[in-house]
């Protein structure tokens, strides 16, 4: 929510200036301090430091401004009922009085966010069009990392368990010697989880050397699978574990690192695509900037 949020500082002319002009947009002296004010809402920076830094706020925006003219080219909009859907959704995670507070915290109105908020919406789904063009990350070019970069894929041992965690030691010893005397881990973990909560017990996943404490690792990475441990002491209590499933050291699988793979070339080559595409509309939508009027802009 912060995003749509006014930042205090800027000060206003009363007489509206063209300032910028992207393909048919004219953007005004008032709505570019709009613009910079929610760009550096959340940067904490003072209108000297706008200033400085205004060169490279003023690329952002021009691009934000391109993205946005390629929209209304290509006749992308985001419907009322779709923009409700998003406030009431938004809405539910506050009460009323919250919400009221932030947006007056922020220095805006409602209908100032929800526009502001259509606008992120509209930009995500313009983004969202241009990228049905990138072309999909092949399963050979996965393979082709994969095997290009084995290090990356080494798996170390790791263990699975399950354990009982307990304030004193006297409590464990009672439940180390209702599970010696036959009683289900599973069963003993439960009435203490019911109990307690759930930080008393239960199934932890995989986990790698050096990802427990020292004092923990000495025993689960040396107990045999579904042998129950003797009581181990820690700073958050005392412990009983199960070890259920043992991984020794060896390469992840290439099935296993698909995902993995897929999903760090999809973001590079999404970065990258968004990157040219943005540069190509600088190339087909005549941008027009007025320096003149740009360095009368009052930002106080």
């Amino acid at each position: 929510m912060s995003l749509f949020l006014a930042a205090c500082g800027f000060a206003d002319s009363p007489k509206e200036k063209i300032i910028i002009t992207v393909g048919s947009r004219n953007i005004t002296s008032d709505e570019l301090k709009r613009d910079l004010r929610r760009m550096t809402s959340d940067m904490e920076l003072g209108g000297h430091e706008i200033q400085t830094v205004l060169k490279q706020l003023m690329e952002k925006l021009i691009d934000h401004y391109l993205i946005l003219e390629y929209g209304r080219q290509e006749d992308i909009e985001v419907p009322d009922q779709d923009l409700e859907k998003v406030v009431r959704e938004i809405q539910r995670e506050y009460t009323e009085k919250d919400f009221q507070e932030t947006l007056l915290k922020g220095v805006i109105d409602f209908d100032e966010w929800k526009e502001a908020l259509r606008e992120r919406l509209l930009m995500r789904k313009i983004v969202n069009r241009a990228l049905e063009k990138m072309e999909r990350v092949s399963l050979q070019e996965i393979k082709d990392y994969y095997h290009a970069n084995q290090e990356a894929f080494m798996s170390p041992p790791g263990v699975r368990f399950r354990q009982i965690v307990t304030s004193t030691r006297e409590e464990a010893e009672k439940a180390l010697e209702r599970l010696n005397s036959g009683e289900d881990m599973n069963s003993v973990i439960k009435e203490y989880v019911e109990a307690k909560g759930k930080e008393y017990g239960g199934e932890v996943g995989w986990v790698a050397r050096g990802d427990l404490d020292e004092s923990v690792e000495k025993v689960i990475f040396f107990l045999p699978v579904e042998a129950i441990s003797p009581i181990v002491e820690t700073p958050y209590g005392f412990h009983i574990f199960e070890v259920l499933e043992r991984r020794e050291e060896g390469v992840k699988g290439f099935t296993v690192a698909i995902p993995e793979i897929e999903a760090k070339l999809h973001q590079e080559r999404q970065e990258i695509f968004i990157r040219d595409w943005v540069q190509s509309l600088r190339v087909v939508i005549p941008v027009k900037v007025d320096r003149e009027k740009l360095k009368e802009l009052e930002l106080g």
